[in-house]
């Protein structure tokens, strides 16, 4: 059965090279590794051919689903703590999911089934694969490694710090509120004050405030407005959000009602989830996962008996719809009568 889940439809300053002419020191910069490339070289260079052991299909995921639907279901069945399953799907789907590899990490390391140098070292090979690949979730992750040591790694607190940067600069969240924190335990207030700015957090930059002089504000503005130019906007942050969230959706939908789908190419299916989302997130009466899935489920059996057919023109299933206690089960049987006896 579908659970009906609450949740919304979430430094380096330049040094003037006065020893170089100025010829020689245009022609060092422009050839210098970038501070990304610097810190992909601190990594082992992996490929998925070297890390990934063969897949076994089971009973929800095997070769011939596509990529969205095993991340998907790879990703569910990780929260269900089924790891062994949900290991063999992220498998198939990390190929296209840079993302699966983060979860790949965290199921290597709880395998009680190998010893703890073993774990260690899979789980930050899944690691460093998707933290070069940009993915902020790993590159959070080795700021952990780094800064306590953590997967086999020795501690070195400065390397922790720019991956820590990094992840903040490609826009997690975490890793951004940990700068914050970092730098107003240490007194550096107008770095504080600039991550503050870029997570938009009004209480913490007003609590900043009060503890800094004109000088320290003027330096956290001038800040803010350099990461501004290099981080990930919120937009771009909430489409990858979103693109990760129609993966999930989708495949809740297609393990309990996967009839729902059939017919549709990937493409055709990834906008319906992408039309219902941005339809359900419009409407202040539904709130939940499963009004959402519910909408999709009812919708899309109207319309393979209707072409074009609205159901949220039909008042009674908006009705149905806004009932965040109704399982989507009950939702999706009491729908079935309401669109049989409108069709009478």
């Amino acid at each position: 059965m579908l659970a009906v889940i609450q949740s919304s439809i979430r430094e380096y300053p330049l040094k003037p090279q006065h020893l170089l002419p100025l010829v020689l020191a245009t022609a060092l910069i422009g050839c210098a590794p970038s501070p990304d490339e610097e810190l992909n070289a601190t990594l082992p260079q992996l490929s998925l051919k070297e890390l990934l052991p063969q897949a076994v299909a089971n009973e929800y995921c095997n070769p011939k689903l596509d990529s969205d639907l095993l991340y998907g279901i790879g990703y569910q069945l990780y929260n269900d703590d089924k790891p062994e399953q949900a290991r063999n799907c992220l498998i198939m789907a990390a190929p296209t999911h840079d993302r699966a590899l983060c979860y790949l990490a965290s199921i290597a390391e709880q395998d009680s089934s190998k010893d703890s140098a073993e774990r260690d070292r899979e789980a930050f090979g899944y690691m460093a694969y998707s933290a070069v690949k940009n993915d902020a979730c790993a590159e959070f992750g080795m700021f952990q490694n780094f800064t306590y040591g953590m997967r086999g790694q020795t501690p070195d607190s400065d390397l922790g710090l720019r991956w820590l940067e990094r992840s903040a600069r490609h826009g997690d969240t975490d890793a951004q509120q940990t700068l914050v924190r970092l730098h107003s335990n240490k007194g550096n207030l107008p770095l504080a004050y600039r991550w503050a700015k870029v997570l938009d957090d009004q209480a913490q930059i007003d609590a900043l405030k009060q503890r800094m002089n004109p000088q320290q504000i003027s330096e956290g503005e001038q800040g803010f407005e350099q990461l501004s130019k290099i981080v990930t906007s919120k937009d771009a942050v909430r489409k990858e959000a979103r693109e990760e969230n129609i993966a999930v959706y989708s495949a809740n939908i297609h393990m309990e009602y996967p009839e729902t789908f059939k017919g549709l190419s990937v493409a055709e299916r990834h906008a319906l989830m992408e039309q219902a989302v941005a339809t359900v997130s419009a409407r202040p009466e539904f709130s939940t996962r499963g009004q959402l899935y519910a909408y999709v489920i009812i919708a899309r059996q109207a319309q393979l008996k209707q072409a074009g057919v609205d159901v949220l023109q039909n008042p009674q299933i908006v009705q149905l719809l806004s009932d965040t206690e109704l399982q989507v089960s009950e939702a999706v049987k009491k729908a079935d009568v309401i669109l049989g006896q409108a069709a009478l």
